[in-house]
């Protein structure tokens, strides 16, 4: 993958989240980004010194989830069931849209509860910290 089809899924993103950043498809958009940002070597290299993790990204407007996967210069996103083994971190389709499209500051979704971690406080800092590594990775 290349930096101009991360770029051009960000802008779609981006453009989603301005019109309408919630509905069915937003998993399916979501996972494009995960998908195209983990063949980005921005992406992988800003996640080299990340403690490798996983969790369960529930979209909990639309009863959707993602398999996320990210840490030691990796990052992987699937599909996946709601009920699906590992620590479950909840979120409207509206927020996971902005956080992991880069349209929302990590900071505000995680201070303001936007995102709540089902498993614990280890989880949630590891998701925050993800997600700021990510967006680090997008604007470069």
């Amino acid at each position: 993958m290349t930096k101009e089809e991360l770029a051009a899924v960000l802008a779609e993103a981006e453009a989603r989240a301005k019109s309408d950043g919630s509905g069915n498809d937003v998993p399916d958009l979501v996972l494009r980004i995960l998908t195209v940002a983990s063949g980005t070597d921005t992406v992988r290299a800003a996640l080299k010194d990340v403690k490798a993790g996983r969790a369960l990204l529930r979209f909990t407007d639309i009863d959707r989830a993602i398999e996320f996967q990210a840490g030691e210069g990796r990052l992987h996103a699937e599909a996946a069931d709601m009920k699906g083994p590992g620590p479950k971190v909840d979120a409207t389709s509206e927020t996971w849209l902005g956080l992991l499209g880069g349209t929302l500051k990590p900071w505000l979704a995680f201070t303001r509860g936007m995102v709540v971690c089902r498993a614990g406080l280890t989880e949630l800092r590891w998701m925050q910290q993800v997600a700021e590594r990510l967006q680090k990775a997008y604007a470069e």
